[in-house]
Parts: structure tokens; C-alpha cells; sequence
């Protein structure tokens, strides 16, 4: 079980690290686009929104970086950090769909909430796994 845990991990923390680098990048751009535009309520609550997804994003590569460790100390605060971005992907995407229905948007949200509940599924499979090492046997 340890060899599969070693192998796991680096893939999960990859998925953290290509699925929050995008994130990272479109939120960065639609903050300096909404900079840009006068300031008005939409504005500051367009750049809001995109602070909070730039936040969460960063949040999301510590993850990828510290994600052996956190798994055997702390898997409760990644565990949360799914749920408050599951959360966070349904208030944006009810947001956009104020602005009218777009195909994009359910897209955006089932994919979304696809990568999330796997991450969580295989993080709480892999914490288990850390906390509990298999017992090693003497030759």
C-alpha cells in the first residue's frame, strides 16, 4: 500500500497544480480587465469575485506542494478547501446565470464539481492511507 500511496500522490497533486494554474491565470486577467473599466458596484464585485478565485487558487498549489504532509497532519483543511470551492463554483455559476443561461456555465459547473468530488474522494482515500502506514515486516 505505501508504493501506492507514493505513486498516487504526485498524481493528485498535479490535477491541484494543472486545475488551479488555469484558475490563477483567467482570474489574474479578469481582475487587470476590471481594473481597467470604470469603477461601478458590477466592477467591484466582478474584481471581488476574481480576488476570491485568485485566492482560491493559490490556495489550491499550496496544496499541490504540501500535499504529503497536509495529508498526514491536517487532511480536515484540504477536505474544507474542497467544500468551500465546490461552494464557490455554484455561487459563481448561479451569478452567471443571472446574466441569462449559457451553455458554458452548466458546463463549467459539472465539470467542476466532477474534478472537485474526485480530489475529495482520493483525498480522503490517501489520508487514511498516510495515517495509517502498513505495518512493515522484519526478514
Amino acid at each position: 500500500m505505501e508504493g501506492r500511496d507514493e505513486r498516487n500522490s504526485p498524481e493528485l497533486a498535479s490535477l491541484f497544480h494543472l486545475e488551479r494554474l488555469a484558475s490563477l491565470w483567467f482570474g489574474s486577467v479578469g481582475i487587470a480587465v476590471d481594473l481597467r473599466a470604470g469603477i461601478s458596484p458590477a466592477t467591484t464585485l466582478a474584481t471581488a469575485i476574481g480576488m476570491v478565485g485568485v485566492g482560491l487558487a493559490l490556495a489550491f498549489l499550496y496544496l499541490g506542494v504540501f500535499l504529503s504532509g497536509l495529508l498526514r497532519n491536517s487532511s480536515h483543511r484540504i477536505v474544507t478547501l474542497l467544500y468551500v470551492s465546490a461552494g464557490w463554483a455554484v455561487l459563481t455559476s448561479l451569478l452567471s446565470f443571472l446574466n441569462g443561461l449559457q451553455g458554458g456555465t452548466i458546463a463549467f459547473l459539472l465539470i467542476s464539481l466532477l474534478i472537485l468530488w474526485y480530489l475529495l474522494k482520493n483525498v480522503r482515500r490517501l489520508a487514511v492511507e498516510a495515517q495509517n502506514p502498513p505495518p512493515t515486516v522484519a526478514v
